[in-house]
């Protein structure tokens, strides 16, 4: 889980990575990405796009 003061930065390239990654998977497992990391930062980010794209609910 992550706190309120981590701080992560993706690059271009990695985050572009991530939403492969993402785009792999089945939907259940994205939200689970999204939860993992607390809904905060860039990969939370990338999973929500990923959601609202792909239209999942949490």
């Amino acid at each position: 889980m992550t706190s309120d003061d981590t701080k992560t930065v993706l690059d271009e390239a990695n985050a572009r990575a991530v939403a492969l990654m993402l785009d792999k998977l089945e939907d259940h497992d994205v939200t689970v990405i999204y939860e993992a990391v607390g809904g905060i930062g860039p990969i939370a980010d990338i999973a929500a796009d990923a959601m609202k794209n792909r239209n999942i609910d949490l």
